[in-house]
């Protein structure tokens, strides 16, 4: 499949896709982004193409359907019923056949049509989302197949979102805000994505890849820790680098995306990190099966299981393992107790301390999201208690000081300061901070060039 950090993405598609986006007439540009957004996917398969079809029109007719029988609520509800039932069954079909069949041992599971659609599991809940807006009455149909079409495949967002309203896109996809300072926004956002995720992202993976190589017996609780910790700022890298680099698009386009990531290193508490990471995702889990399951009653017995359902359908969404089940389960338990248990408790904690404990949990929750089974991922649980080469030993002394350099700027980047100081220096508009401005943004496009041509690009997490 076509990706951002790929020289063909970079050299072809996307001077190509917006010479023709910027000299389309104003009417025309949606149904502009549609098709070149369908040929962004085709990259990746025809046969994939052709089922993001299948959901792009299936979920058009059905909230046309929907939205004629509002006044007859019964026959709307059965109609909603059938509508993401069916999207339902079609997002659990592509996700988890070819998972099923690797587990039994069968051989078409190695099929790529049996891969997952790059971007089926975003794409199908903003459909889902779709419906059930119609049906509440939040939202009329979109008329217009162009226009809803370009809601659901927009290239920036359909790999790995962020989930965007239907409401709220339908009115800037009217008018898109497309203009010289807008696009060069864009353009520095999307370059400040691809370093996060070509350079800080892949240093970061070898760290974690040099760890996760040492037998059991020749690592240390301190070289577990650091395992725990170069994955959670890869991920962070990865997907953050993919957001800012979707963000950076949709500007150059004229489109404003929700913001998805934001330093989520410096929470304070778990639910002030998913209000940082991936904030649409549990928003959307929030509106569409927590809120409509606990019935207005959060912190009581059906609010718990209520938060459980939910977490355990997020799990499960990332994929079908018991890692992901019980990485579902501790989230939903951490935020019941932070949330209902201690509650404003919880706030007369030192901040310090409510980030250094929030750290330490989150760490833990990577484990069971690297681990291919639940009994590697205890058996890595236990190395960080007592480490198979005691609590620290010169592999762990040699990860620190070989990689100090990657470790300080990984760390110094997963924080505000960088940029703060950056723009600080740069404000003013002078010629010297506008040449040192494009010999920064130009170097740094010359690194990443250099890393995606020798195959040092890192891969994205969600797709």
């Amino acid at each position: 499949m076509m990706t951002f950090d790929s020289t063909i993405f970079l050299f072809a598609f996307l001077p190509v896709s917006f010479i023709l986006y910027y000299i389309t007439p104003a009417r025309f540009k949606s149904l502009t982004l549609v098709i070149v957004s369908v040929f962004f996917y085709a990259w990746g398969g025809i046969v994939h193409t052709l089922l993001l079809a299948a959901a792009v029109f299936w979920n058009y007719a059905g909230g046309m359907m929907v939205g004629k029988r509002l006044h007859q609520r019964k026959r709307a509800k059965n109609m909603v019923m059938i509508v993401i039932g069916t999207d339902i069954l079609f997002l659990i079909a592509c996700t988890y056949t070819g998972q099923i069949l690797r587990m039994m041992g069968n051989g078409l599971s190695d099929s790529r049509y049996f891969l997952v659609p790059m971007g089926i599991s975003f794409f199908m809940l903003q459909n889902i989302a779709y419906i059930i807006d119609i049906y509440r009455e939040d939202i009329i149909p979109q008329q217009d197949i162009v226009k809803f079409s370009a809601m659901i495949v927009m290239y920036p967002k359909i790999a790995a979102g962020p989930l965007v309203t239907c409401t709220s896109f339908a009115k800037q996809l009217d008018e898109p805000r497309i203009s010289p300072g807008r696009c060069s926004d864009g353009i520095l956002l999307f370059v400040r994505g691809l370093s996060k995720k070509v350079i800080l992202g892949k240093s970061m993976s070898m760290i974690f890849e040099t760890v996760r190589s040492l037998p059991d017996s020749h690592m240390s609780a301190v070289s577990a820790w650091l395992g725990c910790i170069s994955f959670a700022l890869c991920i962070y890298f990865t997907f953050g680098g993919y957001c800012d680099m979707a963000a950076g698009l949709s500007w150059m386009l004229g489109f404003e995306l929700p913001e998805n990531v934001n330093y989520p290193f410096l929470s304070t508490g778990i639910m002030d990190f998913w209000s940082r990471w991936m904030s649409t995702l549990w928003k959307w889990f929030c509106s569409y099966v927590y809120l409509p399951l606990c019935g207005g009653n959060p912190g009581g017995v059906a609010g718990f299981l209520s938060l459980l359902a939910s977490w355990l359908l997020i799990g499960l969404w990332h994929g079908l393992n018991g890692t992901f089940v019980i990485w579902g389960i501790y989230f939903a338990v951490l935020l019941y107790v932070e949330g209902f248990v201690l509650g404003e408790r919880l706030l007369r904690v030192p901040k310090g301390i409510r980030w250094f404990f929030t750290l330490i949990l989150l760490m833990i929750s990577w484990v069971f999201f690297f681990s291919p089974s639940v009994g590697e991922a205890f058996s890595y649980l236990g190395l960080l208690v007592a480490g198979g080469a005691g609590f620290l030993d010169a592999g762990a002394v040699g990860l620190l000081t070989d990689y100090g350099v990657l470790w300080i700027t990984a760390v110094l980047f997963s924080t505000p300061l960088v940029s703060l100081v950056y723009e600080k220096i740069l404000r003013g508009g002078r010629r010297w901070q506008i040449a040192l401005n494009c010999a920064v943004y130009g170097a740094l496009f010359i690194l990443c060039i250099a890393g995606i041509v020798s195959g040092t690009g890192s891969k994205a997490i969600y797709f």
